[in-house]
């Protein structure tokens, strides 16, 4: 994925039965308002693919997800650097899983936004 590469997205740990993941970002300086903080939508985009990637950790081979909803929430705010994403699945059912996330900075763990989504399974 273009967007994922350009956030220098890369998978840290997966637990595909109990449906979570934890990603590393070092997002391209694209991303870095004037300020030097990370765009909101960066960050968004950083917690969605957290949240995607437990969910497809968990499906068999050849299912899918889309985002149906997702909400985020911006706890302060994200400067320039390396990030870790964790997504986690709440519940699966056979139509519907629900995901949340959390959005750390790598140096020092504190949390700068976090998410929740509703993903659409699609069984391939």
């Amino acid at each position: 994925n273009p967007l994922a590469r350009a956030l220098g997205c890369r998978l840290l740990r997966v637990d595909a039965a109990g449906g979570r993941v934890e990603l590393g970002f070092s997002p391209e300086a694209l991303f870095v308002q004037g300020t030097g903080v990370l765009q909101g939508g960066a960050v968004s985009a950083m917690l969605d693919f957290a949240m995607a990637f437990a969910v497809l950790a968990h499906l068999p081979a050849g299912a899918s997800c889309a985002t149906v909803n997702m909400a985020s929430s911006f706890l302060r705010t994200a400067p320039e650097g390396a990030y870790c994403a964790v997504g986690e699945i709440e519940r699966c059912g056979r139509s519907l899983a629900f995901t949340q996330a959390r959005l750390m900075r790598q140096e020092d763990g504190v949390e700068v936004a976090t998410g929740s989504s509703t993903l659409a399974l699609a069984w391939g």
